[in-house]
């Protein structure tokens, strides 16, 4: 046998992968590798392309967004302005209220003024601390006079509210009124020593910006006046003002109130908490464009800018690229709606688009790696491709075909426990067994699904559930609005009604008096009335207001240990007293307990309780009627009864009893003085105690109401099986 044919069977493939494989390395990789490369040049032309267009793009929308934020900056600070303004706006409504309010001249006190040599200026003796009241003079003789002392002591109403906007308004440094002939009350109080400004004396609070401006704003106009920036009489710094008039009904100028933000502290709280970027800084300029306030970082380049120029009317609301101390920088204006004020930012150009430009770059690098990458995977795949696919040729691919074709019918119309067998053809055994385990992960993902669709169904209905209750909750608050809205109208309403009557009295008295109508034998006794119905409007006011302070829980009890049957004793003995005088029927029952009925409670405040009942007995019950003050308990309260046998409340009126301003047939009872709110002042002081105020019809005489005042005992007590009463 020659050698030739000896070594003929190894040169010459034997097996169809091994011809399929030659083949299709010859007539796939060389034009795959020629059209990779030829790809791979116009993917990065065209991606090169791509990146210039999209940096343009980007960067102009980052300017976009970037305007977008200076937009909600300047609004941010509007929003801090107007809280400023708001605060000075509502100190002027009080005042005005304050000085517009006839006062009975009896009743008011003027401060009382002790004079400081040091800060030479006379200050309120005995200050409470809630304020100080000052006015300013170089002679202790000069002492104020009782109109400025009167209006000054006026004035300490607005204490409250001072404190409340400066605790609640960073911003706010300090706020005040300033009287028309230059007394103050300012808070909080300033311990430092003042400085003034040379030109103007030091007595002269008039003289100062912050009034002088205030009296452009014109009476009956419900604006603001903003100072320019200046150096403070007291050591802070620089500050601006926002100022406005005081007048009274007459239009007569009554003073001024104002808010001090301080240039540093604005800064602080405004522009460095918006503004943290080191690269740019932001400035704020008046509508003359000079500086109010800037960012420390900013101060020695802005010192050399021309601002009235950089920040001109023509350019507001609008961003520029220009060159300033030899570099290129974009500079941001927008003007402030409430002040007109104009906010500037400047950024160099460069910081501003450079994570722009890395990031582009970046992201180019990143794509052109990615590009080369993918397409030496895809040469390697496509290798790879043209062996497996050589050796799958190779094979007899008709039993693996057949039982795929068999289990992916199976498994459409969803069997998925087929298993295929051995093919014992390695190639196909492999992909028989990636089909098994496909099939069985399937089968996992379709119990899974299920699964998953029977929670998403529950959590659907959890949801909807939720939802309802969410709907019912939002009705119900609906409905809690518009019934608030409801007693707000009526206590408007009720409140009107209240005081008109005392004051139309008022008011006819008075012309009456004027016009010569009364003799003036007789005025003495119709002033007399005036002052009657004066009292009967203050006793509505302390009322209303007492009933406010309890209702928010401003006014606070003080608890002590009582005595509730030496309580009861005290009471009754008062009411016998007074009722033995107006020769009414009053009578005592109270039991012989066999250890002391001990309660916690302030015993001036139960005593009010105790009082208004009483009161209401006799008030609304005949001269003849009886009436009957009783003491009972139980393991766990002690109860306060008074029982009438008047004409009684109505069963429809008694769930509305003890409603502010709320009487039984106002038509009925108007002869009857009371402003409906003692029931519902002696129910809150109830609530206050943690005991109980109800009312319910004396069935056992047949006419009449018994009102109950259930108070916790701090002791269990054994209770009484006997009782004592008294009649008088």
């Amino acid at each position: 046998m020659s050698p030739l044919k000896k070594f003929k069977p190894v040169l010459r493939p034997r097996t169809f992968a091994f011809q399929m494989l030659a083949a299709m390395l010859t007539v796939s990789l060389v034009p795959l590798l020629l059209l990779t490369i030829f790809a791979g040049k116009t993917v990065t032309s065209q991606l090169n392309h791509f990146n210039s267009m999209n940096t343009a793009l980007t960067e102009k929308n980052y300017i976009s967004m970037y305007e977008a934020n200076i937009d909600g900056q300047v609004r941010a600070i509007d929003t801090e302005l107007r809280l400023v303004e708001d605060a000075v706006l509502l100190s002027k409504s009080l005042a005005e209220s304050i000085f517009s309010v006839k006062h009975n001249a009896d009743s008011e006190v003027p401060i009382e003024f002790a004079y400081d040599t040091v800060k030479q200026r006379f200050t309120e003796k005995n200050s409470s601390g809630e304020g100080v009241i000052s006015v300013r003079s170089n002679n202790p003789d000069n002492y104020p006079s009782p109109e400025q002392a009167l209006d000054l002591a006026k004035a300490k109403a607005l204490f409250p509210l001072f404190k409340s906007e400066t605790s609640r308004k960073p911003n706010i440094v300090s706020i005040y009124y300033i009287h028309p002939h230059d007394g103050s009350f300012f808070y909080p109080e300033y311990t430092g020593t003042a400085k003034r400004d040379p030109n103007i004396p030091i007595y002269a609070l008039t003289s100062y910006r912050f009034y002088s401006d205030a009296l452009n704003v014109r009476p009956n106009i419900n604006r603001v006046a903003w100072t320019k920036p200046y150096f403070d009489i007291t050591p802070r710094g620089w500050m601006f003002t926002a100022t406005t008039p005081v007048y009274d009904e007459n239009r007569v100028l009554r003073g001024v109130v104002a808010a001090d933000v301080t240039i540093e502290r604005f800064v602080d709280n405004v522009l460095d908490t918006r503004f943290g970027d080191e690269n740019g800084y932001a400035l704020l300029l008046d509508r003359d464009h000079e500086l109010i306030a800037a960012q420390q970082h900013g101060m020695e380049e802005i010192q050399g800018l021309q601002l009235a120029t950089l920040f001109s009317n023509e350019t507001v609301d609008s961003y520029r690229s220009l060159e300033i101390n030899g570099e290129q920088k974009l500079v941001f204006s927008r003007s402030i709606p409430t002040t007109n004020w104009i906010l500037g930012y400047i950024i160099p150009e460069h910081k501003l688009l450079e994570p722009i430009h890395n990031a582009t770059e970046k992201l180019s690098a990143q794509t052109r790696d990615q590009l080369v990458l993918q397409l030496s995977l895809l040469g390697i795949v496509a290798f790879c491709l043209c062996v497996t696919l050589a050796f799958y040729l190779r094979s007899k691919v008709s039993r693996p075909v057949n039982l795929l074709t068999g289990a992916f019918a199976e498994m459409g119309e969803g069997q998925f426990s087929t298993a295929l067998n051995d093919t014992r053809t390695l190639e196909f055994n492999q992909l028989l067994r990636s089909f098994n385990r496909m099939s069985s992960k399937i089968r996992e993902l379709m119990e899974q699904q299920n699964e998953h669709n029977v929670q998403l169904e529950h959590k659907v209905e959890q949801r909807t559930e939720e939802l309802r209750e969410i709907n019912t909750e939002l009705e119900m608050r609906v409905n809690e609005l518009m019934r608030i809205e409801h007693w707000r109208k009526e206590l408007l309403m009720n409140i009107s009604h209240d005081l008109k009557t005392p004051i139309t009295l008022i008011r006819g008295y008075i012309d009456a008096i004027t016009d010569g109508t009364i003799p003036p034998a007789d005025t003495g006794i119709y002033l007399k009335r005036i002052y009657e119905d004066i009292q009967t409007i203050n006793q509505f006011v302390r009322n209303l207001n007492e009933l406010s302070l309890l209702e928010t829980r401003q006014l606070s009890a003080e608890f002590n240990r009582l005595d509730a049957v030496e309580f009861f004793d005290t009471a009754a003995t008062k009411w016998d007293v007074y009722t033995r005088l107006a020769k009414r029927p009053f009578s005592v029952a109270r039991p012989q307990p066999s250890m002391p009925l001990i309660v916690n409670g302030d015993k001036h405040l139960i005593g009010r309780v105790i009082d208004n009942l009483i009161d209401n007995a006799l008030k609304y019950s005949d001269a003849d009627c009886p009436i009957v003050f009783a003491l009972e308990h139980t393991g766990e309260a002690v109860i306060f009864r008074v029982i009438d046998a008047g004409a009684g409340i109505p069963e429809d009126a008694l769930p509305f009893i003890f409603n502010s301003f709320y009487r039984v047939d106002k038509s009925r009872n108007s002869s009857i003085p009371g402003s409906g709110l003692g029931l519902s002042i002696a129910k809150e002081i109830a609530d206050i105690h943690g005991g109980e105020l109800t009312v319910m019809t004396n069935e056992a005489h047949g006419s009449g109401c018994i009102f109950s005042l259930s108070l916790p005992l701090q002791q269990p007590a054994v209770p009484a099986l006997t009782s004592t009463t008294h009649p008088t």
